[in-house]
């Protein structure tokens, strides 16, 4: 009876060790995580419906050759004066714009792109109001497993009542979602 228990627990282990190297399109992966020297950023399209919100970021690879990229960005947001209260990105959804799914290894060709989502609602904290204080205009973008360690700057443009804008922070209640880093120019979508 241990003899199956410890085998079963083995067996577990593997499995979870075998998925967590799967890549996006199912293959294990050997290919070098991306340096920071050949990515660059820039805010993909924006959604926006009943009070849900989200901005894709696009992640180009300018290399020559391929590389990976997995997990979750470090992000930090920018308000164009003091937030009236701190900023904090969590790793799931925050609105019904995209879908939660699994962190897989991204494997990046030449020109490729990889995507990870910002999403929040649009109707919490309105005692803040819209002022300067509230108006995310650019977020700061850091990958953890890429070298050299390289801040990205990245403007943020999302759909709002008045056309396109920054995001309001204050009205997404100081929270933001992000998705885990995935194929291609836009996350999984409801």
């Amino acid at each position: 009876m241990q003899i199956s228990r410890l085998l079963t627990a083995q067996a577990i282990v593997l499995l979870g060790l075998v998925a967590w190297g799967a890549s996006a399109d199912g293959s294990t992966s050997s290919v070098p995580t991306c340096s920071s020297i050949v990515l660059t950023l820039h805010p993909g399209f924006a959604q926006a419906a009943a009070g849900n919100g989200g901005t894709s970021i696009v992640i180009t690879n300018h290399g020559s050759s391929s590389c990976s990229l997995s997990g979750f960005p470090v992000v930090v947001a920018h308000t164009e004066t003091a937030s009236p209260r701190p900023v904090a990105f969590v790793h799931r959804p925050r609105s019904l714009i995209y879908r939660a799914v699994l962190p897989r290894t991204v494997v990046l060709p030449p020109k490729g792109t990889a995507s990870f989502g910002l999403s929040y609602v649009d109707a919490l904290d309105q005692q803040y109001g819209s002022g300067a204080r509230c108006q995310m205009n650019a977020i700061t973008v850091r990958f953890s497993q890429v070298t050299p360690v390289r801040n990205f700057s990245v403007p943020i443009v999302a759909n709002g009542h008045d056309g396109y804008g920054s995001i309001n922070s204050c009205f997404a209640g100081f929270i933001l979602g992000l998705t885990p880093i995935v194929k291609g120019p836009t996350p999984p979508e409801y």
